[in-house]
């Protein structure tokens, strides 16, 4: 370790935390952007203008509108002139483009959320707006600056010039004001000293006895467009107080007074926050306020231009006495599970006949909405018993349930072991398996007691298939409601592995088709709209398959013979469709290296964390087969090559693989169900299969490489395979839809036209007629609405766990933790600069976060780690791509040559180079996962503080060898909303989130990416996370957020936006009812030989006259309770009818011209007539007569790839040259120009 750099001295003494390591981080940041970085009276070596970004006012105007702005002594010219305002709400100050050109860089895709740049001022004012009672007499404004005036010092510089600094002057003016002296609708004014002022607005509210006041800290000065540095106000604040008396009220107070509210939701939200007050709203600034703990009046308020708030800790309640091992509860009896839970269900009934009590103790006007929540809280807590009951009554159950906690045991013990050798490399299996035995923190085996909850809630309807609430009238979706972070998969995933086992338990069971065989096909279906968080999380589930197949082959009698497996379906850029394009791929990577590989979807084996690389991948010709083995080279890992498990490792990741077996567990995007109705093989995902290949597996009509006539000879290592008709396979059980909040706009309107499909395609009757429908989990951190999103989405009703009960700080469950030193949040400041580039601010910004990060990384070793790394997020891929420019030249610059005097001592990266990164929707698929890796490597004090380049730039010079790690951490990763779900990487501490993002959903998802490792609450305080929001000035939803960024932040959850689908809008039935009617048709067919799924049976539809009628009441049966209203249901209903006459006009039309009709593969025969034509080929061929009639897109998106465009300077080199006679197009300077 070494010294900071001399003249820096830190303000917490390093104590080895990176708690303390935090507090450092965001004094420097203060220091820094607002200042003064060298205390009351510093002397500046550049101007104060130049140093800092935010704090300051300008002059209230400029005296001459035409001069020549270009001697503006601090650098920055001013144009124009605007004309002072009257008011203090008026807009006042200096144009923006005086100071800066533009000034605010305030582009946005959104139209309606961009800020004309016309009119925009650097202000010259700031304040706040509090209220307090009408009795109150006085109160006391303390409002204070500093002032810089440029001095000579008597130094020469080297071109013989005296050498110009910038001396601080601080202010501070303590000014009583008599209430009595304010009269409403009149501005009071009074000046501080010489043309600074105060103005003070004030108005009446007589309804609730309040006086709302606002007060303005003004420059009033008029100055020469060349404005001197004197002119400004640096580091501007007011404090107001009356003495210790708390008489500041809160802005809206519901237990005071009943506020009028026809919103339930919205009424809820109130009751829960009802403890989370705000006590003032800045103007151009922020604020802050002090408030003793439980009271409802605070004492003082006060404005700040770097606002702070921190979202507590929320932590899993620990249950005494429950047992909530998972390996004791994969070995214990019935008895001892019901005594061991026992604690969990008796304990929440408890707790909440305490919520009762409390709700009797609350206002009239809030006491029935309390007690009708805390009943709603009761039936959960009744179905959690009852959960309980099932499966300590029935067999079947307590043995699936065994099975469970085993094979998720063994998933959390491997995952974490991954981890760690994953973030070190040189971490051999046994190690890693010592450390996650000995770390009582991680509780690698254990569950936390909201999970557990859960899963006992759910399995009886998944044991009883029929049961009311899965597949009745009750039928609902059941989503799961916890903070990022908090461990939801787990939850899921446990699901899951239950689901794998009841079905194999119960085999094959009798349906009104025919036998339905369990013992086979696709279980769990778990979808994501994310390609990211689907890597991710196939990594995660992964491991779960691993275990759950060694434990069927330890008991291979009770679990069948047939494998688990998992399988990747993405799209086509994600992962290979056909087995020769994963082979041409692995063929390329081992002849040449380098080469994208997408069939390789894991860099490490789930199981054991070995490195996973091409040459472990062995593509197999004769089962036409991509088996993946662990790269483990001892072959101590079962699923290494000579391993336990002779495929490897049990993951499928080609669409023809997942197909021909379908894999137990199926992980995909929400696009990829579009192609249900271009691909017929992917019938068998929902159990619709006819023939069993020995050798190849299930296989369709369309699938060419098997001959499913004659079956195939014996051959070296292969036994002779016949090919024998089978019946179908049980659909899947259980549907899981992570993120649940981004299904929603254009999107979810599509997924939600679909899921008539999907819940279609997955439904059954009983032999004796009782529906059956898939279990549909959902989950998502963050919600608004979801009883409407999820109508629109499923046709159910929605039931959130955990129950939010009277306050959102505990729900029994889940309760957030005190902030302190062992216990830290999440902290967010914000940061608006006014006046200055967007830009400027980024680069600025960036500068002092990463220069900050390599001092205390100095200071404080690994303990600074979660800060070298900064996280940049941004609302557009346009916006990340300046954002990278600027990283690679201005803020490399700037870091490797730090500012003279700074302190800060020079970051050089790697080859003096900052390492960066991106995680965007444009960067490769297979990159991904290589760039998470990265992202999970720390940085070494052995190697990267500044004392030990030094010693290697020493041992270079004197001829010595330098030894090189293999990766280079990042020191920047730049990302979009791609980061904002499924990156879990617990070093990560430090995020730069530029531009408020457009929905407070996302702004939560992507802040929680930082701060995941909170240590052992109470013990240490792990890695806190730290988010700076730099808004744009510029725009007034940025400005609102951060004038209000201290309550924002403190109920951002319920600040979380409704979300909308529509999926039977006359629109969205326009582009989507046509796959909907193809992808049923050909799926439900698929097992018969002589049905519409193949693809050049469209044909058929004149004799399946009968079963597409059906076929339309059963869509029209499911649309209905989603689409509510008549016309909805009778538009729907219609476009369903009057597709099916086209399709059988076209078969007609087809038959006429001696054609057959096919779905969309003509290739270059003439005797075949395409259904199917896609949205951009159905535009190209518009008009014409034999243009196919169902339009059909390939992706739920609808969007366009993207293509990359090399542009020659040289115009001879253009592709495309311009003629001569070419127009010459003239356009108008402007704004878009």
């Amino acid at each position: 370790m070494t010294d900071p750099a001399p003249g820096f001295q830190l303000a917490h003494e390093p104590d080895g935390t990176s708690y303390t390591v935090r507090e450092n981080l965001v004094d420097i940041l203060e220091r820094e952007l607002l200042g003064p970085s060298g205390g009351p009276e510093e002397l500046l070596a550049v101007s104060p203008r130049q140093l800092y970004l935010v704090g300051h006012i300008a002059p209230v105007k400029l005296t001459e509108p035409d001069a020549d702005p270009a001697g503006s002594e601090d650098g920055y010219g001013l144009l124009g002139v605007r004309a002072d305002a009257a008011g203090i709400h008026a807009q006042r100050g200096i144009p923006a483009e005086s100071a800066e050109g533009a000034g605010a860089d305030g582009e946005e895709d959104d139209a309606d959320d961009k800020a004309p740049r016309q009119g925009l001022m650097i202000p010259s004012s700031m304040g706040l707006r509090f209220q307090v009672p009408n009795d109150l007499a006085e109160f006391t404004v303390t409002a204070s600056w500093g002032t810089y005036e440029s001095v000579k010092t008597g130094e020469i510089d080297r071109r013989g010039q005296a050498v110009r600094r910038y001396q601080r002057t601080p202010v501070a003016i303590v000014e009583k004001i008599a209430v009595a002296e304010l009269t409403p609708g009149r501005t009071y004014t009074r000046v501080l000293t010489g043309q600074i002022c105060l103005r003070i607005d004030t108005y009446d509210d007589i309804r609730f006895g309040r006086r709302l006041i606002e007060i303005a800290l003004v420059n009033d000065r008029e100055t020469p467009p060349t404005i001197p540095v004197h002119e400004w106000l640096f580091q501007t604040k007011l404090h107001v107080d009356a003495g210790d008396a708390a008489v500041f009220l809160p802005v809206r107070d519901v237990l005071e007074q009943e506020w009028p509210e026809h919103d339930d939701e919205v009424r809820r939200l109130h009751l829960q926050y009802r403890n989370r007050l705000e006590f003032a709203v800045g103007r151009t600034c922020s604020v802050d306020w002090q408030v003793e703990p439980g009271a409802r009046r605070a004492t003082a308020v006060w404005t700040t231009w770097l606002p702070v708030a921190e979202t507590p800790q929320t932590q899993a309640r620990s249950v005494t006495g429950a047992m909530l091992g998972m390996d004791a509860l994969g070995k214990a009896s019935p008895e001892q599970v019901r005594d061991g839970l026992a604690p969990l269900v008796d304990g929440y009934r408890t707790w909440l006949e305490g919520e009762a009590a409390k709700a009797a103790q609350l206002p009239d006007h809030l006491r029935e909405l309390a007690e009708e929540v805390v009943d709603e809280a009761r039936a959960a807590q009744q179905r959690l018993a009852d959960g309980l009951a099932h499966v300590v009554a029935d067999p079947e159950a307590f043995a699936c349930f065994r099975f469970m906690n085993e094979v998720m045991r063994d998933q959390r013990v491997h995952s974490q072991i991954g981890a760690l050798r994953s973030s070190d490399p040189s971490l051999s299996f046994d190690d890693a398996r010592r450390q996650v035995g000995a770390d009582e923190r991680g509780k690698p085996s254990s569950w936390r007691p909201f999970q557990l909850a859960f899963i006992l809630m759910q399995l009886p309807a998944l044991t009883d298939p029929t049961a009311p609430e899965r597949s009745g009238e009750l039928s609902r979706v059941e989503l799961l409601f916890f903070p990022t972070g908090g461990g939801k998969t787990e939850a899921y995933l446990g699901l899951a592995a239950y689901t794998f086992a009841i079905r194999r338990r119960q085999q094959v069971v009798a349906s009104s088709d025919g036998p339905l065989d369990g013992r086979d096909g696709v279980a769990v279906l778990m979808r994501y709209t994310l390609r990211l968080l689907t890597a991710q999380q196939f990594q995660r589930a992964t491991a779960l398959v691993c275990a759950a197949e060694l434990a069927r082959r330890r008991d291979v009698a009770t679990w069948g013979g047939t494998p688990f497996r998992i399988g990747l379906w993405v799209g086509t850029d994600v992962s290979p469709k056909r087995w020769d394009e994963a082979n041409e791929q692995l063929l390329k990577a081992n002849a040449y290296g380098g080469h994208r590989l997408t069939v390789l979807q894991v860099q490490r084996c789930p199981w054991c964390g070995s490195p996973i690389g091409a040459a472990n991948v062995k593509p197999v010709k004769a089962t036409r087969r991509v088996l993946v083995y662990c790269g483990d080279d001892l072959g101590q890992c079962p699923f290494a090559k000579g391993g336990e498990v002779g495929e490897g490792l049990p993951m499928l990741t080609v669409d023809e693989e997942i197909y021909r077996m379908p894999p137990a567990f199926v992980i995909a995007t929400v696009d990829k169900f579009a192609r249900l109705a271009r691909e017929g093989e992917a019938a068998s995902l929902f159990g619709y299969v006819g023939r069993h290949c020995g050798r190849h597996g299930y296989v369709h009509p369309d699938y060419a490489a098997c001959n499913v006539t004659t079956g195939h000879q014996a051959e070296p290592g292969l036994p002779a395979a016949t090919v024998r008709p089978v019946g179908r396979l049980r659909p899947p059980d259980l549907i899981i839809q992570d993120e649940l909040h981004l299904i929603t706009g254009a999107l979810g309107t599509a997924v939600g036209l679909f899921e008539v499909v999907v819940e279609t395609l997955a439904s059954w009757e009983t032999a004796d007629g009782k529906p059956v429908r898939p279990m549909i989990v959902a989950s998502t951190a963050t919600v608004r609405r979801a009883d409407d999103q999820v109508r629109g989405l499923y046709g159910r009703r929605v039931e959130i766990f955990p129950p939010q009960v009277l306050d959102v700080a505990d729900t029994y469950f889940s309760q957030e933790l005190p902030i302190g030193p062992t216990t830290p949040g999440r902290r967010y400041i914000g940061v608006s600069a006014q006046g200055v580039r967007l830009s400027s601010a980024e680069i600025r910004v960036a500068e002092v976060l990463l220069l900050a990060g390599q001092l205390l990384f100095d200071c404080s070793g690994s303990a600074a780690d979660p800060y070298m790394t900064l996280v940049g997020y941004f609302n557009a891929t346009r916006e990340l791509a300046g954002m990278a420019r600027y990283i690679a030249d201005d803020v490399q610059n700037r870091v490797r040559q730090p500012r003279l005097g700074s302190g800060f001592p020079r970051r050089q990266g790697s080859y003096g180079r900052l390492v960066t990164g991106e995680l965007t929707s444009r960067i490769a698929s297979v990159d991904i996962g290589r760039t998470l890796d990265n992202l999970a490597l720390e940085f070494d004090p052995g190697y990267a503080t500044t004392a030990a380049m030094r010693q290697r730039i020493e041992q270079q010079e004197a001829g010595g060898r330098v030894e090189r790690p293999k990766a280079d951490p990042f020191d920047v990763v730049l990302a979009t909303s791609m980061l904002q779900v499924g990156v879990d990487v617990q070093r990560l501490g430090l995020m730069l989130v530029v531009g408020q993002p457009k929905n407070t959903a996302e702004y939560i998802q992507a802040s929680s990416r930082v701060g995941r490792d909170v240590g052992r609450p109470g013990e240490d305080c792990g890695r806190p996370g730290l988010v700076v929001a730099l808004g744009n000035w510029a725009r007034p939803r940025d400005l609102a957020h951060y004038e209000q960024f201290r309550h924002y932040h403190e109920t951002f959850y319920a600040q979380v936006e409704a979300l909308s689908v529509t999926p039977f809008s006359p629109t969205a039935l326009d582009r989507g009812i046509d796959g909907v009617l193809v992808s049923a048709a050909r799926v439900l067919q698929a097992h018969r030989d002589d049905g519409l799924s193949p693809e050049r049976a469209a044909w058929r539809v004149r004799d399946e006259q009968d079963a597409l009628a059906a076929l339309v009441d059963r869509l029209y049966a499911r649309i209905r309770p989603a689409a509510q209203l008549d016309d909805l249901m009778a538009q729907a209903y219609q476009r369903l009818i009057n597709r099916l006459d086209q399709w059988n006009a076209r078969a007609k039309y087809a038959g006429k011209a001696s054609k057959t009709l096919v779905y969309e593969r003509t290739g270059d025969n003439d005797s075949y007539l395409p259904l199917l034509i896609s949205p951009e080929n159905a535009k190209a061929h518009q008009g014409q007569p034999d243009r196919a009639p169902f339009v059909v897109a390939h992706s739920m998106r609808e969007v366009q790839p993207e293509i990359n465009l090399l542009v020659s300077p040289i115009p001879e080199r253009l592709f495309v040259v311009e003629p001569d006679d070419a127009p010459s197009w003239e356009l108008p300077e402007g704004e878009d120009a």
